[in-house]
């Protein structure tokens, strides 16, 4: 038998794991965690996009102490290929009893840094497979994370408080702007 040019070898591989990946998941429905449901929720209360359907990472963040704090981010991938965020973050009652507003909100691209380092991240099959790990002391009123990623390449949800760690972890930190 006649040995097999490493380059050959490498263009099939490339084209198996291709094929795979584009074929791990067709399921571009809303994420219905409850959590991410209330992000939603949120979204309509103020007229704001969901980007429902396409490419897209939901994260929605919630600290209660004095008041409440939910943060809805969701980060989404344009037809042109470029990558956009917006965010949104309502502030009402927790020990103090204020009426809920929108705190704050706005949409902006990506970096070419950001979107390149999600692009990488959402290729990474450990993404949608690796167990949950965190770090960190968790004080009175941190937020709790939820983080729904919807993308050809695979389909997941992530709960967490602290400091998210591994590959979900690196792409928490890209979506919420943490370093």
């Amino acid at each position: 038998m006649k040995p097999v040019p490493t380059s050959v070898l490498s263009a099939l591989l490339l084209v198996c794991a291709t094929q795979t990946a584009a074929q791990a998941n067709k399921d571009f429905s809303a994420p219905n965690a409850p959590e991410l449901v209330s992000g939603f929720e949120l979204r309509d209360r103020y007229k704001l996009p969901k980007h429902i359907g396409e490419t897209a990472i939901y994260v929605d963040s919630l600290a209660v102490h004095h008041t409440r704090e939910e943060v809805s981010t969701i980060v989404w991938k344009n037809a042109d290929g470029t990558w956009s965020r917006s965010q949104a973050l309502e502030e009402g009652p927790g020990l103090l009893p204020i009426k809920p507003h929108l705190d704050s909100s706005g949409t902006r691209l990506l970096t070419a840094d950001e979107a390149r380092a999600v692009e990488q991240l959402i290729r990474d099959p450990s993404l949608y497979s690796d167990k949950v790990e965190r770090t960190g002391k968790l004080e009175v009123g941190a937020p709790f994370h939820v983080m729904a990623i919807v993308t050809a390449y695979g389909r997941t949800t992530v709960k967490w408080n602290g400091r998210l760690l591994g590959t979900s972890g690196k792409l928490a930190d890209v979506i919420l702007g943490h370093d």
